[in-house]
C-alpha cells in the first residue's frame, strides 16, 4: 500500500486521512475493512508460517535446547539497544511465532513498491528497477496491451485521495480508466463489449500477490472499491478539492502476480456502499475505546480496589 500525502499513521487505530480544507480526520478505507472484516484464513495461514520457520530453524532449535537463559534484558530501560543473539531458546521462539509477521510486512513493501512502479509508469516519470518489481510490472504492461489501453487517452487518474467527508472516510484509488466495457445489472460482474471506440469509465484497483492465484478475490474487494466509487470529493496534488468525478461505470480488480495477471469485475453498487457505510461506523465505534474505565465493582456500587499479589504468592 502507498503512503498518500495526507494520510497519518495514528499507531494503534491505524491510518486515517486530514482533509486539506477543513483538517477534519477521517478513517481510511482499508482501516475500515481490516478493523471490520474477520480473516479466519489468516489463522492457519499464519499457524503455517511459524510451522514452515521452525523447521527451517530446527538445528538452532535443538542447540537452544542446550543454552539456557534469555538474553533479553529484564529490565525495559536496558533494552534499548539490544539485540536478539538468536541462540538462546526465548529468541528461536520469538523469531518462529513472529515469522509470519515478517511475510506480511515483506508482502506489504512489496505491494508498495508495485503500486509505485504501476504509478510512475503511467506518469512517465523516471523509475529505478528493481529484480523483484519488475516481473510485476511485465504482467501490468501485457494488461495495458491486451486491452488496448493508451495511457495519455485512457487513463483519467491514478493515485487519487477521495473522500466523502458526511460518511467520515477517505481513500486512494490507484486508477480511473476508460475501458471498452459496460456492466449489465444486476450485480456488475458481467460486462459486454461496448461497440466501435465507445469506452465508460471504470475504477480499478491493483492487487499483487507471490503465493494467490491471478483469480483470487476476496468479499472486501468489492466493499474497498465501493468506498471508492462513492466518495463525494477528490484531494489533487495541490489539495485542491474537487467534486468526485461522475459516470463511473464499474468497477473491477486487477490482480498482478509474476507470470500472469486477471481483470476480474467485481460488485460495486449500493449494497456494497450501504454495507461500507455501515462498516466505517463500527470501526470508528471501536476506535473510540468503548471499554476504557471499565472496573469490577462491589456489591455497593463502588469501584473493587485489586488486591497486589504478594511475592509468596507469585512464587506459589
Amino acid at each position: 500500500m502507498t503512503s498518500p500525502k495526507r494520510a497519518l499513521d495514528t499507531g494503534d487505530t491505524g491510518r486515517y486521512y486530514t482533509h486539506p480544507v477543513s483538517g477534519e480526520i477521517l478513517i481510511s478505507v482499508t482501516n475500515v475493512i481490516g478493523e471490520c472484516l474477520s480473516k479466519p484464513a489468516l489463522v492457519p495461514w499464519a499457524a503455517k508460517a511459524s510451522n514452515d520457520k521452525a523447521w527451517d530453524v530446527l538445528p538452532r532449535m535443538v542447540a537452544a535446547l542446550r543454552r539456557p537463559g534469555d538474553c533479553r534484558p529484564v529490565r525495559l530501560s536496558d533494552r534499548a539497544g539490544w539485540q536478539p543473539c538468536g541462540k538462546c531458546r526465548p529468541c528461536v521462539e520469538r523469531e518462529i511465532k513472529g515469522h509470519h509477521a515478517v511475510i506480511k510486512d515483506t508482502a506489504a513493501k512489496l505491494g508498495t513498491l508495485v503500486h509505485e512502479a504501476a504509478e510512475q509508469h503511467v506518469l512517465g516519470a523516471a523509475r529505478v528497477e528493481n529484480p523483484d518489481v519488475e516481473p510485476f510490472i511485465g504482467q501490468y504492461l501485457r494488461f495495458l496491451d491486451d486491452f488496448g489501453l493508451d495511457i495519455a487517452q485512457h487513463f483519467e487518474a491514478t493515485e487519487l485521495t477521495v473522500a466523502n467527508p458526511r460518511e467520515g472516510y477517505a481513500g486512494t484509488l490507484d486508477a480511473l480508466i476508460w475501458l471498452p466495457f459496460d456492466v449489465m445489472l444486476p450485480g456488475e460482474t458481467t460486462v459486454k463489449r461496448l461497440p466501435g471506440d465507445e469506452r465508460k469509465l471504470w475504477l480499478i484497483d491493483y492487487k499483487s500477490s507471490l503465493t494467490r492465484p491471478a483469480s483470487s478475490i476476496y468479499d472486501s474487494f468489492p466493499l474497498q472499491l465501493a468506498a471508492l466509487r462513492y466518495a463525494s470529493e477528490m484531494w489533487l496534488p495541490d489539495d485542491t478539492v474537487r467534486p468526485m468525478v461522475k459516470g463511473i461505470a464499474g468497477a473491477a480488480v486487477l490482480n498482478l502476480r509474476t507470470d500472469d495477471y486477471a481483470l476480474i469485475p467485481v460488485p460495486a453498487g449500493a449494497p456494497e456502499r450501504s454495507a461500507f457505510f455501515a462498516l466505517v461506523k463500527g470501526a470508528k465505534w471501536r476506535h473510540s475505546k468503548p471499554t476504557n474505565g471499565c472496573a469490577p465493582i462491589t456489591p455497593d456500587g463502588k469501584p473493587k480496589t485489586s488486591k497486589r499479589r504478594t511475592g509468596a504468592r507469585k512464587a506459589a
